[in-house]
């Protein structure tokens, strides 16, 4: 272990300030791919960073954040901006949304950002907006993830007429986009994004392997990185938002796509064309995760896919877009941004758990750390509150709730959503400390309950201290009526001794006492 930590300590100080980034990679070379770099927890102190992962005592890999000179342990209690809840408005005050944001306990604000937010025109590099943003942030004492689009979308994103997006005219020939994927749809291929945009329901999105294409992103991820490796506030980046292959039909019919695959072949000896888009995927995101470390080693890297179909195993899905549960840790990210809702929430956790969950959510990358669990009309009490205990109980390093729409002071809060989400964020402050550095499974005691509603997890610190949580799957949180106490729980301990236990509802310690407990058989 010293050696190892020695190793991740000289690539460390050995980092040159102003690397440049390496020579673009033939499509599919091999080049092994960098991910966030993981300093031991003795060493925590020494990093040149201002957050960073740190593999704490008990093996467990955690965010740390630098505060008044030490590392101090951070779990993300985040909520996602949308474009259509603050970016769409020119008037929107930063200060006031994260204020706000900071009201409801939210740690973390997770910003919408698109290519041409930092990259006007080619090569042309302003940080003005992005900047701004964060120095809102930093007043108002939040720190900040960017949900970074490389796509365009039909209803305005990145602006109100993305048929613009200098992006996807890189390579305009005949009349066409040949940067742009060319989708299909009832036997027609759309190859401008002019066709695109007009049709309700389809994405403009890159031919990532286009030459034109894929250096350019690689370029503007380092310049990113570089940028804001110093930053006192950004602690990570999501790169792509709902990205992959289309998910209208076989895809992609662009001439560009069908010349890549044919060299895949010749270099793979393969044929299917749907692993073709999973192994491409893989690959390109490699690179691009690669690109960003190579100027900044410690801030955290996710994605998330549309709606979490490929993590709950949709055939379709999977088959379309070149994207399944697997693309977390196959694409070298190191964080699993999933997003959560109720169509598809639970089965994409069953995706997950089957390539994840023996160990590798708290012992290596990726980290499960969720980056939409839906609220509001997004998402109904009972399944926003199981999609954040199923966090929780997989030692999950913290989740992002969208969107701060749904939850603004502005509005009424006719759903309850602001309340059950700032209440779920004190909840967990109360017990951040186990939560943080726990592992799943019971310590010294457990907590039972005959209920056949209720369902008991449990996390614990070095087999010692342990939180039980109990929630109720199939009723909504604010049918489960414990005021009355009308749920029996059985506290059992694996050790005899004398015990401190705490009961945490609603947002506050109902609770406290000190007790005596014999062996349990």
């Amino acid at each position: 272990m010293k050696i190892f930590v020695r190793i991740y300590l000289l690539l460390s100080l050995a980092l040159p300030l102003n690397a440049q980034l390496s020579e673009v990679p033939q499509f599919m070379e091999a080049r092994a791919p960098l991910s966030a770099l993981i300093t031991d927890y003795e060493h925590r102190d020494s990093v040149d960073a201002h957050s960073a992962l740190v593999r704490l005592p008990n093996r467990k890999v955690a965010l740390m954040t630098r505060e008044k000179g030490k590392m101090e342990p951070f779990f993300i209690k985040a909520i996602e901006t949308g474009y259509w809840d603050t970016r769409y408005d020119p008037n929107t005050d930063y200060d006031v949304v994260f204020d706000d944001m900071r009201a409801m306990g939210a740690n973390t604000a997770y910003v919408m950002l698109h290519w041409e937010d930092i990259e006007k025109s080619d090569n042309v590099f302003d940080f003005t907006f992005a900047d701004s943003i964060e120095q809102a942030a930093q007043r108002q004492g939040l720190k900040l993830k960017w949900i970074l689009f490389l796509h365009a979308q039909f209803n305005g994103v990145p602006s109100h007429n993305p048929e613009t997006a200098w992006t996807f005219h890189l390579d305009d020939r005949d009349g066409k986009n040949y940067a742009m994927q060319w989708p299909k749809r009832k036997g027609m291929v759309f190859n401008t994004i002019e066709d695109v945009v007009k049709k309700d329901g389809i994405r403009p999105l890159h031919v990532y392997g286009h030459p034109e294409v894929f250096y350019r992103i690689r370029r503007m991820l380092y310049r990113l990185a570089v940028h804001y490796r110093h930053s006192k506030t950004l602690i990570g980046v999501q790169i792509g938002n709902e990205e992959g292959f289309s998910f209208l039909d076989e895809s992609d019919h662009n001439p560009v796509t069908a010349a890549l695959y044919e060299d895949w072949k010749l270099k793979t000896n393969k044929s299917d064309y749907a692993l073709f888009k999973r192994e491409a995927m893989n690959w390109w995101w490699q690179q691009f995760t690669s690109a960003y470390h190579e100027g900044d080693p410690y801030k955290i890297l996710s994605f998330n896919l549309d709606a979490g179909q490929a993590e709950a195993g949709d055939v379709e899905r999977v088959s379309m877009t070149g994207t399944s549960a697997a693309t977390y840790g196959d694409g070298n990210l190191d964080a699993i941004g999933t997003m959560f809702y109720k169509q598809w929430g639970y089965q994409a956790f069953d995706g997950l758990d089957q390539h994840y969950n023996l160990g590798r959510y708290n012992y290596q990358l990726p980290l499960l750390i969720p980056s939409e669990i839906g609220i509001g009309r997004f998402n109904s009490a009972r399944d926003y509150t199981n999609f954040v205990m199923h966090t929780l109980e997989r030692g999950g390093q913290g989740f992002g709730v969208y969107c701060y729409g749904e939850v603004r002071k502005e509005l009424a809060d006719t759903s309850g959503a602001r309340l059950l989400m700032s209440t779920m964020f004190e909840n967990i402050r109360l017990n951040e400390d186990i939560i943080y550095e726990g592992l799943p499974g019971p310590g010294s005691v457990y907590l039972t309950s005959a209920a056949e509603a209720c369902k008991i997890s449990h996390l614990n610190v070095d087999g010692g201290a342990t939180l039980a949580m109990v929630y109720f799957p199939q009723i909504n949180p604010e049918a489960a009526n414990l005021k009355k106490g009308r749920l029996s729980l059985k506290l059992r301990a694996v050790h005899k001794g004398r015990y401190k236990v705490s009961i945490c509802q609603g947002g506050k310690v109902i609770r406290s006492e000190k007790i005596s407990m014999m062996l349990s058989l």
